[in-house]
């Protein structure tokens, strides 16, 4: 589950202080016409639209430069039944894009004081293994060790129903650990739905309403939350899958079971929201968001396929850094991208199965290769 592909935040009267003055960038603000054509704002547009046919299930994106939008629009059906389009405030599953909203919200905390990044897993989960040098930031960065499943056959429960926190612990638990702490790097959803049950024992709330009321709200990310017991919304986009050219309703997989590893459902224009707080320094102190972005090191040699901070990847797409996470489930993926370097973000949510638009490979790459072309 959410495997993302071949890859797939970072004193409390400060943090509240930053959080409360923060002023959320304004999604009509169009770029100049200069910097449009600059970057192909008219190419990405076309290139975009080609990649699925209007009466099949699609996707919504936004790019933008320095806070002002590029380009932005939607393709396919958000309901194909219903023949309802996607638009740029329709909601997707966003999947893994979670983790780094389960990052932050450990960050934050960190920064309040209420915990450290090298705590040890067993003050919250004695009972799991290697929860004794299991750190926190082993789990944030990969490093932990811990089982992951890695087919559904693994974790055999109906993909629909919610499992109960308990359960899915309990399959952590009699699952004997990858490696060692620190010796190597494995993807680990399982390692994120631990951190979003910590952050839910430190704040006394549900991880839901613990975003809720110190991330969607204060940043007026207004169709953004986590899928949990007060989950209601309109204009959600159904998920779906292709065979043989047409278009099938996928599993409507339960994400309160992943909680803080892949529960987030949000809008491109939300993310926009998130991405330019975020990477702008309206969210976290210097400091975390400098340790969020920097890929962990290993001492011992060992190279993983890519580098990877504290919820977020670090990698080179079409010769230029990136900072950000893709993310898949049963009917979506998704994609959220920023090149440091020219403050530009890429976004994009698709309610149908990854590589069944019509393309091969990571959209993200073709539209930097547009972006950046002489």
């Amino acid at each position: 589950m959410n495997k993302n592909g071949n890859a797939s935040i970072f004193g409390l009267a400060v943090v509240g202080l930053l959080l409360v003055s923060c002023s959320s960038p304004k999604i009509g603000l169009m770029a100049s016409n200069d910097t449009k054509e600059k970057y192909h704002a008219a190419e990405i547009n076309e290139y975009m639209e080609s990649l699925a046919d209007e009466d099949s299930p699609g996707f919504s994106y936004l790019i933008s430069k320095d806070g002002r939008v590029i380009a932005k629009g939607s393709v396919g059906f958000a309901d194909v039944e219903n023949k309802k389009s996607n638009d740029t405030g329709t909601i997707f599953k966003a999947a893994s894009i979670t983790k780094q909203f389960t990052a932050v919200s450990i960050l934050l905390l960190v920064e309040q004081g209420k915990l450290g990044l090298y705590d040890k897993l067993e003050t919250f989960f004695p009972e799991l293994p290697n929860a004794k040098t299991i750190s926190i930031r082993n789990l944030l960065d990969h490093t932990s060790g811990m089982w992951e499943q890695e087919k559904d056959e693994d974790f055999p429960f109906p993909i629909e129903t919610e499992v109960p926190s308990s359960v899915h612990l309990s399959y952590i638990q009699k699952n004997k650990p990858y490696f060692e702490p620190g010796e190597k790097w494995h993807y680990c959803s399982n390692g994120y739905f631990v951190l979003g049950l910590i952050v839910e024992k430190i704040a006394g709330v549900s991880l839901e309403t613990y975003m809720n009321n110190e991330i969607f709200k204060p940043l007026g990310m207004r169709n953004s939350g986590l899928h949990g017991s007060s989950t209601n919304y309109a204009n959600s986009a159904i998920g779906y899958g292709v065979s043989e050219g047409k278009p099938y309703k996928e599993k409507d997989s339960n994400m309160t079971t992943y909680n803080g590893a892949a529960a987030l459902y949000s809008t491109v224009e939300d993310l926009f929201i998130w991405n330019e707080a975020l990477h702008g320094g309206k969210l976290l102190s210097e400091k975390s968001y400098k340790e969020m972005i920097s890929p962990h090191i290993f001492k011992n040699g060992f190279v993983p396929f890519v580098g990877y901070g504290l919820g977020l990847g670090i990698e080179d797409l079409a010769g230029h850094s990136t900072i950000g996470h893709p993310g898949r489930v049963y009917g979506f993926h998704s994609d959220i991208l920023r090149i440091p370097d020219d403050n530009i973000n890429y976004i994009f949510l698709s309610n149908v199965n990854i590589n069944q638009l019509k393309v091969k490979g990571r959209v993200a790459e073709k539209v930097i290769e547009i972006l950046y072309k002489p």
